[in-house]
């Protein structure tokens, strides 16, 4: 499997059995190409700038045979069927252990500090998301990946849409870990949620629908409520999630926001074809040109 990652730039670990690497198929100038490794030995590669997998294949210069009866070489593999959604075990797990990390300016003072500055979020806001502090390695679940116990983080909860945590991921803070954001390992046979639900202080505002979790942030520090989809590359075969994402935004205000990029245009496209679809009116919210991300607008607008 090495070989095979060596083919790829800037390639790093997502999640045991699960990387991102820059598609060789486009001028990828962020990670766009999700990469996974079966226990059968077979290597699924998904673009969520939408790429042909024939192209990724080609400017990987490999063939898609390849991609058949890969040695692992020691890396991590995932299962072939289609995981269950995390048990009430394991939410209920997913609680305790949250609960038991540090919380608000006295304890949390790291995470804290960096939520306001970093995405503008005060302190009910971060109180009414249930933001946490990492603080470093210290003894934990065995859903907790090493890549994410090594760094202090700010950990970000992902509830659904009745509150109840299903996910989390957790934000570097030291600047020294190759993956900024790094999310729970799915345990055998299950998956954490895909996506996360963001409130702002007025239920009634607009809905913003955003990849991964550093917009949606961004988004809650404008007043606004948030969506964040992780696994954007993955959502066409995912329609668990887009029922989901359709049931709680049904009769809501709906904006879709993707990144001002290839993959961001087809983020938006996937998310609002799969609304409309199952009858949830949403629109486009459009960055305007020169900036990235919703992020990094709102960071220009300050």
């Amino acid at each position: 499997m090495s070989a095979i990652l060596d083919r790829l730039e800037e390639w790093r670990d997502y999640q045991p059995g699960e990387w991102v690497a820059r598609c060789p198929a486009h001028d990828d100038r962020k990670p766009s190409l999700w990469i996974n490794l079966k226990t059968s030995g077979m290597v699924g590669l998904a673009c969520r700038a939408g790429c042909a997998f024939e192209d990724v294949v080609a400017g990987m210069d490999l063939l898609p045979r390849n991609l058949f009866n890969v040695d692992a070489g020691g890396l991590v593999a995932v299962a072939e069927a289609r995981p269950e959604p995390v048990s009430p075990f394991l939410t209920a797990g997913l609680r305790v252990w949250l609960d038991g990390l540090p919380a608000g300016e006295a304890e949390a003072a790291p995470a804290v500090g960096y939520a306001q500055k970093r995405f503008g979020l005060s302190a009910a806001d971060q109180e009414r998301l249930g933001l946490r502090w990492w603080p470093g390695p210290q003894p934990c679940p065995e859903w907790v990946p090493a890549s994410f116990v090594r760094y202090p983080r700010l950990v970000v909860p992902m509830h659904d849409f009745a509150g109840v945590a299903r996910g989390a991921q957790g934000r570097d803070l030291s600047g020294r870990c190759p993956g900024r954001w790094i999310s729970l390992a799915n345990p055998d046979g299950f998956e954490w949620q895909r996506y996360g639900v963001f409130p702002g202080p007025d239920p009634a505002a607009p809905w913003i629908v955003a990849e991964g979790l550093s917009d949606p942030l961004a988004v809650v520090a404008d007043g606004y409520n948030a969506v964040g989809v992780r696994g954007a590359a993955l959502l066409n075969n995912d329609p668990a999630t887009l029922n989901a994402l359709a049931t709680g935004l049904a009769g809501r205000d709906v904006r879709v926001c993707g990144d001002n990029d290839r993959s961001g245009r087809e983020f938006t496209r996937t998310i609002l074809a799969a609304l409309h679809q199952r009858e949830v009116h949403a629109r486009q919210l459009t960055l305007p040109a020169g900036f990235k991300d919703y992020a990094v607008w709102r960071e220009k607008r300050r």
